[in-house]
């Protein structure tokens, strides 16, 4: 009789350990955008764009230490450049040199419109490698929200 309570204790017991575990609860629905993210029509971000926008401005003026002035004369010329970078992208052909060529055209002649501006060669450098921290910098903290190491 012990022998047939003990083996029913030991199947519960490994019957128990080896069951399934619930199934996590559904996701709500996201809006998907067209590749896929969770933001409306062609990267659309809503209050996030702005937020970004807001951290560009005070990470550019305080790495630049652009003054008012400067600053009213960079933003314009900044914002043309990101302009035409961005239509290089949207209309890229199949041939990367191409691509890259323009890409080297436009930031030439971003350099070359900057120097009136930040009057040094230095402070346009500066531009150009803060430009593309800002880049790393809002790439790392996408990373480190979708949970990737940093």
């Amino acid at each position: 009789m012990k022998n047939i309570i003990l083996g029913l204790a030991m199947m519960a017991i490994s019957t128990s350990t080896f069951a399934q575990q619930p199934p996590p609860p559904p996701r709500p629905p996201m809006d998907q955008g067209p590749r896929g993210g969770r933001f409306g029509r062609r990267g659309d971000m809503g209050p996030n764009k702005e937020k970004i926008e807001m951290f560009k401005v005070d990470f550019f003026t305080k790495k630049l230490s652009l003054t008012t002035a400067e600053a009213e004369l960079f933003w314009p010329v900044y914002e043309a450049h990101r302009k035409t970078a961005k239509e290089i992208m949207d209309n890229k052909s199949n041939d990367e040199i191409q691509v890259q060529e323009a890409m080297l055209a436009a930031r030439k002649k971003f350099k070359a419109d900057l120097k009136p501006v930040l009057k040094t060669d230095e402070r346009v450098n500066d531009a150009l490698r803060i430009d593309r921290e800002f880049l790393q910098e809002i790439r790392q903290e996408m990373m480190r929200r979708k949970g990737f190491p940093a």
